[in-house]
């Protein structure tokens, strides 16, 4: 399987985008199986959806099927729908088009405004939701994305880091042969190379790694799970900058794990990480409880989002307002003055370009009873 990465700085950039017609689209798809099929038909579905609110509001057929166009060229790219993951999202607007596979089941739904919605890609940002395994092997270096449910392959096509993705060949190894014909018994002596001198090249390799890692993520602090033969496993610690990189890693070369394998051993080893840091933000924010360092009133914290108050941030997912649609509602039309629902998306993002932390979470996991709680600065 494939997927698309997204971190912090890629969700900021969607949602940051004004003006014009925007059309966000999500769904869930198969991963294969005759179902798939299945997925063409979800999106022409919510094309056609959107293509009848545009239609509604008044606008010309010819422009419309221009803001739509390059949804339904995505119904004949063969390679996105070879390898789907568990979600599909699609953004349409005045810059062209964006498609995401992502590991999280996205509900159906269309939006059109002037701006993309995004609330429901959080998910995938959750510090206690995701993790990476860079896995190493002797010919190639593979990036995969984990969460609670499985892995996908991170599609590196076009990114720095995809230079680095072969590993640096071994030398051959050059034997002198020396025989002594003299004696009455003879002798054969070998003098052969080792693989000595290709740590060096691998230890340089990695350090461009490194850096090309940490550019991708982009300042995600999800674990990283080194995957390989101790050897390699040890060089990369060498090299490594990055600050969630586990001391301890999946020992055994990955082509010899199948990827359920490879999820279950570094499952085993994320998920204390990943739990704890959202653990430690939820008691943190019922220890300071009623210090005025902690709202749950949805307007209180938008306009603290807003001014860079906001440290962390909890939304839950399992909420009318999270789900954002009915049965009866296949379409949503954003409008000027944000309503309750939209504000979660805005303080999301709020909070995420003044350097907080946002966990969208189900409801047993929020701090309170409430859908929204934040821990505040000041």
């Amino acid at each position: 399987m494939s997927m698309d990465i997204l971190n912090a700085h890629d969700l900021l950039r969607l949602a940051d985008q004004r003006g014009g017609i925007r059309v966000s689209i999500f769904l869930p798809t198969h991963r294969g199986g005759p179902q798939t099929e299945r997925n063409r038909i979800r999106l022409k579905n919510q094309l056609q959806h959107a293509h009848h609110a545009l239609r509604t509001d008044g606008m010309p057929t010819a422009r419309t099927d221009a803001i739509l166009e390059p949804g339904h060229r995505l119904l004949d790219l063969v390679g996105l729908w070879d390898q789907p993951s568990d979600g599909l999202a699609v953004f349409l607007g005045p810059d062209g088009l964006e498609h995401l596979r992502v590991a999280l089941r996205l509900p159906e739904l269309v939006t059109v405004g002037d701006r993309f919605m995004v609330r429901p890609l959080l998910p995938l940002l959750n510090a206690g939701g995701h993790f990476y395994i860079l896995a190493l092997s002797q010919d190639e270096i593979r990036l995969f994305h984990g969460t609670r449910f499985g892995l996908d392959q991170v599609n590196l096509d076009g990114l720095p880091l995809a230079v680095w993705l072969s590993m640096p060949r071994r030398r051959p190894q050059v034997h002198a042969f020396l025989a002594d014909r003299g004696g009455a018994g003879g002798r054969a002596v070998f003098h052969g190379g080792d693989d000595h001198d290709v740590k060096p090249l691998i230890l340089q390799h990695f350090r461009r790694v490194d850096q090309a890692l940490r550019e991708l993520l982009a300042g995600d602090q999800a674990p990283v799970v080194l995957a390989g033969v101790r050897y390699l496993q040890a060089i990369y610690h060498q090299a490594n900058t990055h600050s969630e990189l586990l001391p301890d890693g999946i020992d055994g070369s990955p082509r010899d794990t199948n990827p359920d394998q490879l999820h279950r051993r570094a499952w085993a080893l994320v998920e204390p990480v990943l739990r704890g840091q959202e653990t430690a933000a939820a008691a943190g924010y019922r220890a300071l409880h009623g210090t005025g360092r902690t709202s749950n009133t949805p307007d209180e914290i938008f306009a603290a989002a807003r001014q860079g108050q906001v440290e962390t941030l909890f939304l839950c997912t399992d909420t009318p307002a999270w789900r954002t649609r009915t049965d009866r509602e296949p379409l949503i039309l954003l409008t000027d003055t944000p309503t309750t629902s939209d504000q979660l998306d805005l303080a999301a993002a709020a909070t995420l370009r003044h350097a907080g932390t946002v966990y969208a979470v189900p409801a047993p996991r929020m701090p309170d009873a409430n859908p929204i709680a934040a821990t505040l600065r000041y």
